[in-house]
């Protein structure tokens, strides 16, 4: 009976082994996002405050030197409301309003911390940041997880399940300071290095 167990874990060890070995390796998938020029993503995003959730369809763009383009869209499709970060100003754009609202605050919002580019700072920042296996129905993942250093205390924490096969983000979950999650983002149709025109990312 023990030899018998002792060679099922054997196997389900050189199975676990084998399967990591034919992934890139978690600092190469790292490396990829880190180095992005640019991404655009499909998003669905569920916020938590201490009543209800939220949801929304998003869009999502960024483009190295701190570009980011948040487009929230309605059920058809339809975008109802655009945010813009670009140069250290924000502008939020609605459908029926001429001008854009314009405000300096964008760090700690949760447009902000819907984007990869979000998660990757603060995974190079935190000296917490590690990475596991994760094996689910649909393949094998890397979980990268971390801390997240700001004065808002429903983002304290995040974990993002990434594919190793070719580095794009699947799910983006945050954590509050008493450890519920406040904050799901899932991704689709996520693109690197498309051209982006510096248009999409003008406030004024």
């Amino acid at each position: 009976m023990l030899q018998k167990t002792l060679s099922i874990i054997i196997i389900l060890s050189l199975i676990v082994t084998g399967c990591i070995a034919t992934l890139p390796s978690a600092e190469k998938v790292l490396k990829k996002m880190e180095d992005a020029e640019s991404y655009s993503s499909d998003a669905r995003m569920a916020v938590k405050n201490n009543k209800s959730v939220f949801y929304y369809n998003l869009k999502q763009y960024y483009k190295k030197q701190g570009k980011f383009r948040i487009e929230f869209c309605n059920a058809d499709g339809v975008i109802k409301q655009t945010m813009i970060y670009n140069n250290g100003q924000c502008g939020i754009f609605h459908t029926d309003i001429d001008k854009p609202f314009k405000t300096n605050n964008f760090t700690d919002t949760k447009e902000h911390n819907s984007f990869l580019q979000a998660f990757i700072e603060n995974y190079k920042n935190a000296s917490d940041a590690r990475w596991d296996l994760e094996v689910r129905k649909d393949g094998e993942f890397y979980a990268y997880q971390c801390s997240i250093d700001n004065e808002n205390p429903y983002f304290k924490r995040a974990i993002l399940l990434v594919n190793p096969k070719d580095a794009h983000p699947i799910l983006l979950n945050i954590f509050g300071e008493d450890d519920s999650k406040t904050l799901e983002v899932e991704y689709n149709n996520f693109q690197y290095n498309i051209a982006l025109d510096d248009l999409l990312f003008n406030i004024e």
